[in-house]
């Protein structure tokens, strides 16, 4: 059965769309009349979305740009639009475009994207796609890779070679020889965290391990409760109970701190575990001489893989300034965009004698001009590595197709693997539930 949150989502939608379809159809706008350009859900960030922010505005000459502070949210966006205080540009994550897509809230850009679409990923652009329009721009990619503690693999005696996901008997094996308690029997180290229940990337990559997907390629047809899908949660909650159960993997996880001088490989807290590529960064900027290495997760074969995720800039229906809309999304996303933000990074390294890990973003041009124009070592070999892997990633990619379920269908899934973790239902009983709101959710909205 779908939950009050679903309901009540249908119900701002439906309201939404009353008051925006009432007077827009035709959102163009002179960009001459246009003076301000309203934007939700993009407002100041780090100095990678600043400086970009920097180019972005110097391209919209005379517009006042508006960019409060804060994140999207379901609710305020969807409040907005029916209150008729529509955004002109709203940034959300990419599995949200299809569902509001499919619901007639945002507004087709394919005029506006097709000159620039071949400098984008594949996979993020289809994200931004549904029924054949494309509805914005995308931004990050944020591949997946191992993040390995060498320094925990030394301690364990476990060669590093071990830190491998072909074979999950062998992983299982290994996580227990890396996993540390203390005399009262609570964690000091984590072997392997599978990130099951990130909600983005460790329950799609498993299942991926064992062969399929946990949406049909159209996005109208959920595939939570298969038997791959039942194996993957089945074997993530195996590493776990071998590391001592949830609650007690939980309470000691939440007490790491992945952001400063002291974080968990720093501290010995961590063996390895799957990571998106933001957090070497991270590391290279708080603790750049931790011992750690890259590695790939890979499939039963050995293949690399990794999974994409990341928000777009899309328009709402109703918007009154749209083509400064367009400049700007097309501006945040291009390849003077990431390289100015690129550049200042290495240089505020360099002068930190500290080190740059490069840009991971959308635009594949872009990728490739920071990393031959822009990327040196800076003498640490660990982010070396690092950054060739991060690199070459986007080869073994995948992203999950744009589905009208969009969010609610990772809501689904999410909400079942935390109810397996919780103890209230075996693998098999949450996804099946998961499947039926899931698929509820897509026949819902599509």
């Amino acid at each position: 059965m779908v939950g009050k949150r679903f309901r009540l989502a249908v119900l701002l939608v439906a309201t939404a769309l009353c008051a925006v379809l009432a007077g827009s159809a035709d959102a163009r706008v002179d960009r001459a009349t246009a003076g301000t350009l309203n934007i939700y859900g993009g407002g100041p960030g780090d100095d990678v979305a600043e400086n970009r922010y920097q180019y972005a505005a110097s391209q919209l000459p005379g517009v006042d740009i508006n960019r409060p502070a804060g994140g999207f949210t379901d609710q305020v966006f969807l409040t907005r639009l029916a209150s008729g205080d529509v955004p002109d540009l709203v940034s959300m994550s990419r599995p949200r475009v299809a569902q509001y897509a499919a619901k007639g809230v945002l507004q087709p850009m394919d005029s506006c994207v097709n000159p620039v679409k071949s400098q984008y990923r594949v996979g993020a652009l289809k994200a931004m796609t549904y029924n054949g329009h494309i509805y914005g721009t995308p931004e990050f990619t944020n591949q997946v890779t191992l993040v390995v503690n060498q320094s925990a693999f030394k301690a364990a005696g476990v060669p590093v070679t071990a830190a491998q996901t072909k074979n999950l008997k062998q992983l299982l094996a290994t996580t227990k020889k890396l996993t540390k308690f203390n005399a009262s029997g609570d964690l000091t180290r984590i072997g392997f965290d599978p990130k099951i229940d990130s909600g983005s990337f460790g329950f799609p990559m498993f299942v991926k391990w064992y062969g399929k997907d946990i949406i049909s390629k159209n996005g109208l047809k959920a595939q939570l409760n298969t038997k791959e899908a039942v194996a993957a949660l089945t074997f993530a909650m195996q590493l776990i109970n071998a590391q001592g159960g949830w609650n007690k993997f939980k309470a000691f996880r939440d007490t790491f701190d992945w952001f400063g001088a002291q974080n968990p490989l720093v501290k010995d807290q961590i063996a390895f575990t799957p990571y998106e590529s933001f957090i070497y960064n991270v590391f290279s900027n708080n603790s750049p001489n931790v011992d750690l290495i890259a590695k790939f997760f890979t499939n039963r074969k050995g293949g690399a893989m990794t999974i994409f995720s990341g928000s777009g800039w899309v328009v709402p229906k109703g918007a009154k300034n749209v083509s400064d809309a367009c400049a700007y999304m097309k501006a945040m996303t291009s390849v003077p965009a990431w390289m100015a933000a690129a550049k200042k990074r290495y240089d505020a390294r360099k002068l930190a004698n500290s080190t740059f890990t490069g840009l991971y973003t959308a635009n594949a041009q872009a990728d490739r001009k920071i990393y031959e124009d822009i990327y040196q070592s800076f003498g640490k070999p660990q982010f070396d590595k690092a950054v060739q892997i991060l690199v070459a990633a986007p080869k073994y990619g995948f992203e999950m197709p744009p589905s009208p379920g969009g969010q609610q269908f990772v809501q689904a899934w999410t909400d079942a693997i935390n109810r397996v973790l919780a103890g209230q239902q075996t693998p098999k009983a949450a996804l099946n539930q998961a499947q039926k709101e899931a698929q509820a959710a897509i026949n819902a909205n599509k």
